[in-house]
């Protein structure tokens, strides 16, 4: 028995030592507005995760339909005050994820169209998984202001793009054309 519990804790610390980028791979999903609202807003999204042993971290999104990407970089919630993520938009269970919109690329004006008047943006994230649809909420911040929903968005799981090997972060000129789900 103690043999057991010494090999199990051996293969953990094992796992543990080979660092957590060993185990990580980088996947695409895309998903199709679910609701006219959503379509209106903006349409198709695609996310970039890095998908781990034990997590998987929202890396960027990116238009479906057009070229434009906005890096994602999680955050806490105390970025968003008080009560956090359930201050802003209730005490929906779903959406817990917490990413900080970058400005950087289209970042800018990805928050001037869903969150008007807004200098910062979140997004709070159900599980990005592999053939399950998501649930995304739009937090938008004014100087000055306290933060607040802009939009609730409805995604139904669409496919999985195919990705070089690789462990980078990807651009739209690193993906091969005309490989996208249903293509």
């Amino acid at each position: 028995m103690i043999g057991s519990v010494a090999r199990g804790l051996g293969l953990v610390l094992a796992c543990a030592c080979a660092g957590p980028a060993a185990a990580d791979s980088i996947h695409l999903y895309s998903y199709d507005a679910a609701d006219q609202a959503t379509r209106d807003a903006v349409g198709p999204l695609t996310f970039q995760v890095r998908k781990g042993l034990l997590h998987t971290t929202v890396m960027n999104m990116r238009s479906t339909e057009a070229e434009a990407t906005v890096d994602l970089r999680p955050a806490s919630d105390r970025s968003l005050g008080a009560g956090g993520v359930t201050a802003v938009v209730g005490a929906r269970t779903g959406e817990r994820d917490l990413y900080e919109v970058g400005r950087a690329d289209q970042g800018a004006e990805l928050i001037a169209v869903l969150c008007p008047g807004a200098s910062r943006a979140w997004v709070a994230l159900g599980k990005v998984r592999l053939d399950q649809d998501l649930k995304v909420d739009v937090i938008g911040e004014a100087r000055g202001a306290k933060p607040r929903l802009c939009h609730r968005l409805a995604y139904s799981f669409h496919g999985e793009w195919r990705v070089p090997d690789t462990n980078v972060v990807l651009r739209e000129k690193d993906l091969p054309h005309g490989r996208f789900p249903g293509t």
